[in-house]
């Protein structure tokens, strides 16, 4: 992990070409006065955490079938052949032990503080939430010996599964925190770009974390409670950070500034250089699944947007629409404000409702929770994406769409498939299926990262062959693994270098995370 080494940072500059970067300040220098406030670093590390989505998103998003190289464009490396290295994707580690160190020193500094207490609970929801982000990525990570300055400066790497355990005690902590706060302190509601200080709503969005991990790692993880409050449940809408994203330097969501346009309204490439899969897109256009409401407001062309098999790098590869291949709308000026990408000014989500309720489906299916219904929270968490699609960048869903009245279109559509249409499913497996498949399109370049996770967690979407609808594997596959895909991306490089003692050394196409198939 990143740590401090101002101290030691003119020896290194005297000695080589070495850049002293923010990147490895994650534990506090112990030789500089720090002075900061609590309610000042708490939505900092909420909206840090909110900035660092878009990066794991594409991080997965081209593991798990969403993109694909296009034409034209050379370079694609790891992306094509899977061969991770310890220079790819290091910024996710960073960032978000960056984002941790912030989350700490509210813990350190709120803790007994009465004025504080919604901050200590909020900080012990985010610590849970970004180190779940690195354990799934990474597995093993140091969480006891984190972020102590010069305590620790070589940390040790926790298991996961002890990592799990923990943080579903911190959430149950932040539960019980919320539920004892009966009106929200002016200094919290002031601060918080996630819930503007409801107690009610960081309560469930605790909960559902929780519920997260224990789904995740049932069976290999021995949680200190598997009970869940009644009186708190779980989230019904997108949890959405909004701290006034504007088209201003700087200021962009975070996902538009990376998909879409500069804030002078330059497009930035990276919607133009990568295509659809067919295999994503044989969810929606009645090849595996008829879906014609949210394909409506995902892609720029429907069913004629350009496609790609990952691998495949001439020149006809996806191209086609320009300056954006996929996403609806036509300029940085003109674009449809609902979808995927809803414009410069849009909050972040962080969770989405339809995660939420596929949750407590499967949760149901699994007997993790005996009281839902897996069928009603099945249709909840489909009708929840689209509402989620129709949105537009103010949160407000737009005139003339309808999630239930789609959504019941879809299951006339597919009323062939145990896919949409629950009843239809005749045992565990199938439900599980089905959840699984709904959800991936539900992620759908969103939670890339996530989807990634489901698939090795439980297999779904199913690859069922070697054709372009059948499975997203590229055909220039370097994995050894059965199904030809990585199993997780490498350790950074900075770890090798600073930590080397407790680093594990892994194979990308044969260690896998703790809950995987």
């Amino acid at each position: 992990m990143k740590r401090n080494f101002k101290y030691i940072c003119g020896l290194f500059i005297a000695m080589s070409a070495f850049s002293c970067k923010k990147s490895l300040d994650i534990n506090t220098n112990p030789n500089t006065a720090t002075a900061a406030t609590v309610d000042l670093v708490l939505p900092t590390a909420i909206v840090s955490t909110a900035n660092n989505i878009p990066s794991y998103n594409s991080m997965g998003a081209q593991q798990v079938g969403y993109f694909s190289n296009s034409g034209g464009v050379s370079g694609w490396g790891g992306i094509i052949s899977y061969r991770w290295q310890t220079d790819n994707f290091a910024t996710l580690w960073s960032n978000t032990f960056d984002v941790l160190q912030d989350v700490q020193y509210v813990l350190d500094n709120s803790k007994g503080n009465a004025a504080f207490a919604e901050f200590e609970a909020a900080a012990k929801v985010l610590k849970a939430y970004n180190f779940m982000l690195l354990v799934d990525t990474y597995n093993d990570v140091p969480y006891s010996e984190a972020n102590q300055g010069d305590k620790h400066l070589q940390p040790k790497y926790d298991k996961a599964a002890d990592i799990y355990k923990n943080i579903a005690v911190l959430l149950d902590e932040a539960v019980s925190a919320f539920k004892g706060v009966t009106l929200a302190s002016a200094l919290f509601v002031k601060n918080d770009p996630l819930y503007a200080g409801s107690a009610s709503k960081w309560a469930a969005f605790a909960q559902t974390l929780k519920l997260k991990l224990m789904v995740k790692g049932q069976g290999k993880v021995t949680f200190a409670n598997t009970s869940f409050d009644a009186g708190v449940g779980f989230i019904t809408d997108d949890a959405i950070v909004q701290p006034v994203y504007a088209k201003l330097d700087g200021k962009q969501n975070r996902m538009w500034n990376s998909w879409a346009y500069s804030y002078s309204g330059t497009p930035v490439g990276a919607a133009s250089q990568y295509a659809v899969t067919p295999f994503i897109m044989s969810y929606y256009n009645g090849n595996k699944l008829k879906d014609d409401g949210r394909i409506a407001v995902t892609y720029k062309n429907g069913a004629t947007t350009p496609v790609n098999q990952l691998g495949y790098q001439e020149a006809d590869a996806g191209r086609g629409l320009s300056p954006s291949s996929w996403f609806i709308g036509t300029s940085a000026t003109v674009y449809g404000k609902i979808g995927i990408l809803k414009g410069p000014d849009a909050g972040q989500p962080i969770m989405l409702a339809a995660e939420s309720y596929f949750l407590q489906a499967e949760a149901d299916v699994r007997g993790i929770l005996t009281s839902g219904n897996a069928k009603i929270d099945f249709e909840k968490g489909v009708t929840a994406s689209f509402n989620y699609l129709y949105k537009d960048n103010t949160g407000t869903l737009t005139a003339g769409k309808s999630p239930a009245t789609d959504f019941a279109t879809y299951k006339t559509n597919n009323n062939l498939s145990f896919l949409v249409n629950f009843d239809l499913a005749t045992s565990n497996a199938e439900k599980l299926e089905a959840i699984g498949t709904q959800k991936y399109i539900a992620f759908n370049m969103l939670f890339g990262h996530e989807a990634w996770n489901e698939y090795r967690r439980t297999g779904f979407p199913k690859i069922t062959g070697t054709s372009k609808t059948e499975t997203f594997v590229s055909i220039v596959s370097e994995s050894t693994a059965l199904d030809k895909l990585p199993t997780r991306i490498q350790y950074p490089s900075d770890e090798f270098k600073y930590n080397a003692a407790n680093v594990p050394t892994v194979n990308v196409f044969s260690d896998k995370i703790f809950w995987a198939k």
